[in-house]
């Protein structure tokens, strides 16, 4: 039987005018448990960003019904925050909740894959690329998502759940009490500043520090590490988003991307994002609600109305924005009088390397600078320091997640997609802690078992960001010369972030469950820890740290590099413990990962649509426009696999994407791998 497409319905946006209410009551209202917050939670998660969103929701899908989680967020409403790209790993749990392409491509850009240029600072003009595809479609979209959507519509899925998350109120670190053992903790929760509540003390097991970079509980037991050498400063702004990409002074470039243009001090960010910012709360809620429905439905892609019509149906503002950044080294020698370049230091250090680079001021004529996106003084932002780490992040009742426990650089996703694994690893163990700690003879005891469950957390945090800052080092040193992205630095995060064994999605379907998620979460971390890889990395940053930074990097080295890197990128191709599909992947490189720049060919999984020239998944069944509503035909849709596939895994991919989330359709056994090369055909094949 088809499914039927739920009724959209206003139930938020009249109850907030009927009661008159703000945004933090009209969320507050949505509690299961009522708008007050409860004087007794097994766990109390201060923080309401993504990551503590994250944990409580995957404490209430591990075991549902098993702890009582409460969420203070100090905010009225999801606010703005920097981070728009994710990786695979953030929507491989959302597929595991349901959440899949046909309902967040509404409300969210897709994320086809990973581009880069890399600019040559001694040869103005001239650059090298490289670019890899995200997963196909039929299995997993990719998300470029506004922040404050993401978290107001995990908000509303933790809430489907029966968590409580309140907005508007907050926890006072000061007054409250962090014991440990079984409800021993007095969180206080302050007098609120939306709505008449007084103020509160709830009974708890664990407080679960989910602040992000403020640290509140993490920063009162240890202070915060910093690593050794250089670290990064950030400054950013949001544009207008071109439909017509043709100007834009790069080969092969595309929107959908997460785009890196790569220079010796740096990297600039270039995401390109729906934004629904100026849209009032409760319309919004009713609008995700509806999408929620849909997807507890399985509406199908085409029966659902289009970002556009959304928009219209519900009362709200959509348009789409590109979020451009860039993350340089602190070590940077700016000339004294910046003045010239703007007013604010953030626009004058981004407008310093606009101005610097040619290639880049070429690109940015593009693009119109978009004044207060996100309210008054948000035109230009600037963080500084990004790197650090928390020595300490679990203790005596509680717990640290996400930037709590630690940040390396925006570079390749991790803010969201490595230290996920956090939040998901700690609300597994919370369960098994607090369960193991019910049988203890007293609280010392309780606490005894609790800080045991949480060792391998510990260890997990302490291990997990100085392989991410080895990779950030190495990254950025492959930064200060063209040939050595292409060829060394990004050849080694494809083989290692895709291929890692044991993690070559095509085998499951590009579907992870419940029960095997932070098994696989917690073993990714961008296969930082994959011997050869540490090898090349080490090696790299031996050889090119200690070149001044405003020095060209030899020729003798950067030859050492890449034979370096090819003898043991030979090595594991030859361990047969990495197979993939690499020449659909990549372009440049073949079945073997030879570099070859003659090869430019690879997997086509997006194009843009002809009416509103928003890029599209590639998918024979979704024939309309998720953002405009228009219909395309069914060769605009077909997936373009090059070099083709044979028939037979045609079929065979088509018929596992039917597979439900969560539920693999693979016949292959999880602990084998797919076949090391794909039969291919004598012509192009589409799907």
């Amino acid at each position: 039987m088809a499914a039927i497409a739920p009724t959209p319905r206003h139930t938020f946006t009249e109850r907030a005018k009927a009661g008159d209410l703000n945004d933090a009551q009209i969320l507050n209202s949505n509690n299961k448990g009522g708008s007050d917050v409860p004087t007794d939670s097994d766990v109390v998660v201060a923080g309401g960003g993504i990551h503590g969103l994250i944990h409580a929701i995957q404490s209430e899908k591990h075991k549902p019904g098993k702890l009582k989680t409460t969420l203070i967020e100090k905010s009225p409403k999801p606010g703005y925050k920097i981070g728009e790209s994710t990786l695979p790993l953030f929507s491989l749990w959302c597929k595991m909740l349901g959440l899949t392409g046909e309902y967040l491509l509404r409300i969210f850009g897709i994320k086809d894959g990973l581009a880069f240029d890399f600019l040559d600072r001694e040869n103005q003009g001239h650059y090298t690329d490289w670019a890899t595809n995200g997963p196909p479609g039929l299995f997993l979209a990719g998300f470029q998502m506004e922040r404050p959507m993401s978290e107001l519509l995990l908000t509303l899925f933790a809430q489907r759940l029966g968590v409580n998350v309140y907005h508007g109120k907050q926890v006072d670190f000061q007054g409250s009490k962090v014991y440990g053992g079984m409800e021993a903790n007095k969180i206080e929760i302050s007098k609120g500043k939306y709505d008449s509540q007084p103020a509160t003390t709830v009974n708890s097991s664990l407080l679960v520090d989910a602040t992000g970079r403020f640290r509140q509980v993490a920063s009162k037991n240890a202070p915060i590490h910093r690593f050794e050498g250089w670290n990064y400063d950030a400054f950013w702004a949001y544009f207008t988003c071109p439909k017509d990409e043709s100007k834009i002074p790069f080969r092969f470039w595309e929107g959908p991307n997460t785009n890196h243009l790569c220079f010796p001090e740096g990297w600039a960010w270039v995401i390109r994002v729906p934004s629904w910012e100026g849209s009032p709360i409760p319309n919004l809620m009713d609008m995700l609600t509806y999408l929620l429905d849909c997807a507890e439905a399985r509406t199908p892609n085409d029966e659902i109305p289009s970002s556009e019509e959304l928009a219209e149906m519900f009362g709200l503002k959509f348009r789409w924005v590109t979020s451009i950044g860039m993350a340089t080294r602190n070590d940077v020698k700016y000339p004294e009088d910046m003045s010239k370049y703007g007013t604010k230091e953030a626009e004058r250090k981004f407008y310093y390397f606009v101005e610097k680079y040619d290639l880049i001021k070429e690109f940015m004529k593009s693009f119109e600078l978009i004044e207060d996106l996100y309210g008054p003084n948000t035109t230009w932002i600037v963080r500084k320091s990004l790197t650090y780490q928390s020595p300490v992040v679990s203790g005596a009742g509680w717990v640290a997640i996400g930037d709590a426990c630690g940040f390396t650089n925006p570079y390749l996703s991790p803010g969201i997609t490595a230290a996920m694994a956090t939040s998901v690893y700690s609300a597994e163990l919370a369960h098994k802690a607090l369960e193991e700690a019910k049988t203890a003879k007293d609280n010392a005891a309780a606490e005894l078992a609790i800080r045991k469950t949480f060792s391998p957390y510990d260890k997990f945090a302490k291990d997990m960001y100085p392989a991410l800052n080895q990779m950030n080092k190495f990254n950025y040193c492959c930064f200060r010369e063209p040939r050595l992205g292409p060829q060394v630095s990004l050849i080694w995060q494809a083989l290692i972030g895709v291929g890692t064994p044991g993690w070559q999605l095509i085998r499951q379907d590009y579907n992870l469950t419940i029960d095997n998620y932070v098994r696989y979460s917690i073993n990714w971390a961008w296969g930082t820890w994959v011997p050869e890889y540490d090898a090349v990395a080490k090696k790299t940053i031996e050889l090119m740290a200690p070149i001044p930074l405003e020095e060209p990097i030899p020729d003798a080295v950067v030859t050492e590099i890449i034979a370096y890197s090819n003898k043991l990128k030979k090595q594991a191709v030859d361990s047969n413990r990495f197979n993939f599909r690499w020449d659909g992947l990549l372009r440049y490189y073949d079945l073997y990962l030879n570099y070859d720049e003659k090869k430019t060919t690879k997997d086509r999984f997006v194009r843009q649509c002809t009416h509103c020239a928003s890029w599209l998944a590639l998918r024979p069944d979704w024939k309309k426009c998720y953002s405009c509503g228009k219909q395309r035909t069914e060769q605009e849709a077909s997936i373009v696999w090059d070099p083709p596939l044979a028939a037979e895994e045609v079929k065979y991919l088509v018929a596992a994407s039917d597979a439900k989330p969560g539920v693999s359709a693979n016949p292959f056994n999880e602990q084998s791998d797919m076949p090391a090369t794909f039969p291919t055909l004598s012509k192009e094949v589409c799907v």
